[in-house]
């Protein structure tokens, strides 16, 4: 799930490479799998791919749009999502000027819909961006809408989640389920109350119909840690330090969800029901001195004035640190249905590292992608996501998705 909190990430130039998870030379015997009250769940120890072998990214991007000066069109400002289609054009959320952008596969610009605004086919939070069918559906979280565009970005259609709002609920789409449905997360609006302390909220999963009618209730799941700080009239509420937070992704016509308490990540099918899970042997980094001064560091320099700074810097000070950092951070599905995991980061650390299974489960290895860069997409044979330049410029790049033959 996009969970919107205060977050400062910082990056270092571009690299690229490929590690084998675990250090362990020998190609890996295989999970254990087992079945507990319908459940597979599915033990990693090892990685299947032996060292030396695996994925890699392309050292080179084989196309990068964007550009500090010159054409607007290429100038790309808060890209929140990007997806290559079927016929080799690139389609760039670009929720800083509120359009979709076509380019074709050489990375020339085609055309552009959309606008800031609240009117049809208009945005003011477009942060995500699906292509499916004949179709390109987008998510407003200002406007809690979704919208649906043809594939020459023609508006054709949206629907709002307004009546969660209603029932004090925070809707986010997650994603479409492949016979066109919804799934959607929608957080409690309250819970923080009126003292200072750590609360953790919950998120309701539902099945809306493509019109964004409910059509099922998934059951209720592990939030957000929060830190709630009190100060005279004011209330202030920050993700808590090293804070677990739940992952989400689509698949199919059910979903992975896991809460980064520990390694194991759940596939629930389309009617919420578990049926298995995914674990790696693994040990949560500590929290040391060192991160939580880190981490202080950071955030503080987030503060848009001196009151704020100095709030946040006592809010920080009080805020309890947990003993160990959570088991991940995000994951995504590849178009081959094999489940990536980023892994949890130290403060300072920015070479990315995600964790590769297929889609049985079993543990592959883990591909290293380059600093700076935002994975929104991975296809069969490439990458696709943001990267930002040393002055900070946005750009969308491609990188190829190289596999060894012997990976397998």
């Amino acid at each position: 799930m996009r969970t919107r909190h205060f977050v400062r990430v910082c990056y270092l130039p571009l690299f690229v490479c490929l590690a084998a998870c675990g250090g362990d030379a020998a190609r890996s015997a295989g999970p254990v799998v087992r079945d507990s009250a319908g459940i597979r769940i599915v033990e990693n120890s090892a990685p299947r791919w032996p060292e030396g072998a695996g994925w890699r990214l392309s050292e080179v991007p084989v196309l990068d749009i964007g550009v500090l000066d010159g054409d607007p069109y290429y100038q790309l400002y808060r890209v929140s999502d990007a997806e290559k289609l079927s016929d080799g054009r690139i389609v760039v959320a670009n929720s800083g000027t509120g359009e979709l952008r076509f380019y074709d596969g050489a990375g020339v610009f085609l055309s552009s819909s959309g606008r800031k605004g609240g009117g049809p086919g208009e945005f003011e939070g477009l942060s995500s961006l699906w292509a499916q069918a004949d179709s390109l559906l987008t998510f407003d979280y200002r406007h809690d809408r979704v919208s649906i565009f043809d594939m020459t970005g023609a508006f054709v259609r949206s629907f709002g989640l307004h009546a969660l709002m209603g029932a004090g609920l925070f809707p986010d789409a997650e994603a479409p389920l492949t016979d066109g449905s919804f799934l959607i997360t929608a957080r409690k609006s309250s819970g923080f109350g009126e003292t200072t302390g750590l609360t953790r909220d919950s998120l309701l999963f539902l099945h809306c119909d493509p019109e964004g009618a409910v059509l099922d209730t998934l059951g209720w799941f592990l939030g957000t840690e929060w830190y709630v700080r009190t100060e005279e009239q004011m209330v202030a509420a920050s993700t808590r330090a090293f804070g677990r937070g739940p992952v989400t992704t689509v698949y199919g016509d059910g979903f992975y969800f896991g809460d980064s308490d520990s390694y194991e990540i759940g596939y629930h099918d389309a009617t919420g029901s578990l049926t298995r899970l995914v674990r790696k042997a693994h040990t949560n980094l500590p929290v040391t001195a060192e991160d939580t001064e880190l981490w202080i560091q950071e955030r503080s320099e987030d503060a848009d004035d001196e009151n704020e700074r100095i709030f946040f810097e006592r809010m920080y000070a009080e805020m309890p640190f947990p003993e160990t950092m959570p088991a991940y951070e995000s994951i995504f599905v590849d178009a081959e249905g094999n489940l990536w995991v980023e892994e949890y980061r130290r403060p300072g650390d920015e070479q990315p590292r995600w964790t590769v299974f297929d889609r049985d489960g079993a543990l592959l290895g883990v591909v290293e992608t380059p600093p700076r860069f935002r994975i929104f997409q991975v296809g069969s044979d490439f990458v696709l996501g943001r990267w930002l330049d040393d002055l900070d410029v946005q750009h969308v790049r491609i990188y190829e998705l190289l596999k060894e033959r012997d990976a397998t």
